[in-house]
């Protein structure tokens, strides 16, 4: 099954407490309501594997004079924190970097070839071979298989998709039960025919396993189709031109950092998302769910405008 035991008391109910001032009555009811729908159990940690899109500063670790100069922030591949530290802080856990004793594995530039092989062994190494089955597993990962392609076309979509696939598979056998998986942005050159690979080998292993299929793809289409709604004049352009180290003088308002990473604010919205499709804890709720998700991010984005 795809839906997750995670608490909204500890996801959806946080931004919550922190919204429900800024709703109508009617708004503000049916996050309530999503609020008591859900019997779940607190989640014990997260543990994170990936790219620099949820890269917490491993560089920083491991080998500091690749890590991104200013203006990037912190060793991070933006201009502010990633997503999985602003989703770690809305599920009560931590994202810090592996490399320097935290729970997040993923190091920018990697591919989904060395997730598999590279980041879950080193964190099953870690364990003497065992997973947490209380812990959320976060596997975000294919866009670098692409980018680093060049013209050999060594890397497909489909395999890159069934490297995150296998990586649950092996998280799962290890004992892990509790996986987000989000898909690839439509900014990604091969973004369809991955998704549907992901997808589908996903559907494949999910019997006995929660499974999150987090659409960051069709967060990303309603982002751009609607820019005003979340507060942004540009969602086409990076606010950093790399070529001659310039910056948009509003980077706020910026969905993209550079051409590959969003913006501190990009990030935001895609930990508002991801918080959202957490929630969703019981088949019976995703109707209810679908008519609030929107209505999450949006006003998250606006209360951290």
């Amino acid at each position: 099954m795809k839906t997750t035991i995670f608490p909204l008391t500890r996801g959806l109910c946080t931004l919550f407490s922190n919204i429900k001032h800024t709703l109508s009555i009617s708004g503000a009811s049916l996050l309530l309501l999503l609020c008591t729908s859900a019997n779940a159990a607190p989640i014990s940690d997260m543990h994170v594997f990936g790219d620099s899109l949820s890269d917490t500063g491993a560089l920083q670790a491991i080998a500091p004079s690749f890590c991104p100069e200013p203006p990037y922030f912190d060793c991070r591949f933006s201009n502010g924190p990633v997503w999985v530290e602003h989703l770690a802080n809305d599920l009560g856990v931590s994202s810090n970097t592996a490399y320097a004793g935290g729970t997040n594995w993923a190091i920018g530039g990697q591919r989904s070839d060395q997730v598999l092989n590279q980041q879950l062994g080193g964190y099953l190494s870690s364990t003497g071979g065992s997973a947490d089955v209380d812990a959320l597993y976060v596997i975000w990962a294919g866009g670098n298989d692409f980018l680093q392609n060049g013209t050999s076309g060594t890397y497909t979509p489909n395999q890159a998709a069934q490297n995150i696939v296998d990586s649950v598979l092996e998280l799962s056998l290890a004992g892990a039960m509790h996986f987000l998986v989000p898909n690839l942005p439509i900014a990604a050159p091969w973004a369809f025919e991955f998704n549907m690979a992901l997808a589908s080998g996903l559907d494949g292993i999910s019997s006995g396993l929660n499974i999150t299929q987090f659409d960051v793809f069709s967060t990303f289409v309603d982002i751009s189709m609607n820019p005003s709604d979340y507060n942004l004049s540009n969602v086409s352009d990076p606010c950093l031109d790399e070529t001659n180290m310039t910056l948009c003088t509003n980077p706020d308002e910026y969905l993209l950092w550079d051409p590959v990473h969003p913006t501190a604010v990009g990030h935001q919205l895609i930990a508002s998302a991801a918080l959202a499709a957490l929630a969703v804890s019981e088949p019976s709720i995703i109707a209810l769910f679908a008519m609030t998700f929107l209505l999450l991010i949006r006003i998250r984005r606006k209360t951290l405008a």
